[in-house]
């Protein structure tokens, strides 16, 4: 069976596929007389446990050692459900706030009230979202690692600590730092002391590096 038809079966995208199987988490076999994958009936089978598990949000790696047998499937459960439910604290604070926003008719100038409300909330316990979990997904499912086959990149790369530093610096380098110099070239170009080629160039380049960084978001499951 072709990824197309795999990926029908399945009911995801043919890029999903690609993505469990960088991830390790299905190994098709080639076909004798082609270089194409073929996916088997086990293949698909997998693939559906898969959608089933990304359903409760588990992580990729749990979900490769549910599969491979590497861990208890109620351990793994459990871990899930615990996770989920620090997800849930942390959306019932979001909505208390929400709501406390409404009903004082929310103000720019009240932006330090509600970062005071947030604080004494959060002593007693009342959990929010912060950003540290969206880079650990995009650094996690991202796989950097496999973009320098260096071994001392590839241990740093099993530190959060250094995964987190890099997505910060991916930002700042194809998000950041383009539209900046976009921004400075087009000021410069209104006011008759920029050069419009170069300005085009900035264009064109900041169009190329966003999109390469959206393209990551996408494979990191943040917006899909």
């Amino acid at each position: 069976m072709k990824i197309s038809e795999a990926a029908s079966a399945a009911g995801l995208d043919v890029s999903s596929v690609r993505f469990y199987e960088r991830k390790g988490l299905i190994n098709p076999e080639r076909g004798e007389d082609s270089n194409y994958r073929d996916y088997t009936p086990d293949d698909i089978e997998r693939l559906k446990k898969i959608v089933l598990f990304r359903k409760i949000d588990m992580p990729v790696e749990d979900i490769r050692k549910m599969l491979d047998n590497e861990q208890d499937i109620g351990e793994l459960l459990g871990l899930q459900m615990q996770r989920l439910e620090e997800v849930r604290l942390k959306i019932e604070g979001s909505i208390q706030l929400c709501k406390k926003m409404l009903e004082d008719g929310y103000e720019e100038s009240y932006t330090d009230k509600y970062i005071s409300y947030v604080a004494e909330a959060e002593s007693r316990g009342q959990r929010f979202p912060d950003i540290l979990p969206v880079l650990d997904e995009i650094s996690l499912n991202s796989g950097f690692e496999s973009l320098v086959g260096y071994p001392i990149f590839f241990n740093l790369m099993k530190n959060m600590f250094c995964r987190r530093l890099l997505v910060v610096g991916i930002v700042i380098i194809m998000v950041i730092f383009p539209l900046i110099q976009l921004g400075l070239n087009i000021f410069r170009l209104i006011n008759g002391q920029g050069n419009l080629m170069m300005a085009m160039i900035w264009i064109i380049y900041s169009i190329m590096l966003i999109s390469a960084f959206v393209n990551i978001l996408h494979k990191t499951k943040i917006f899909s």
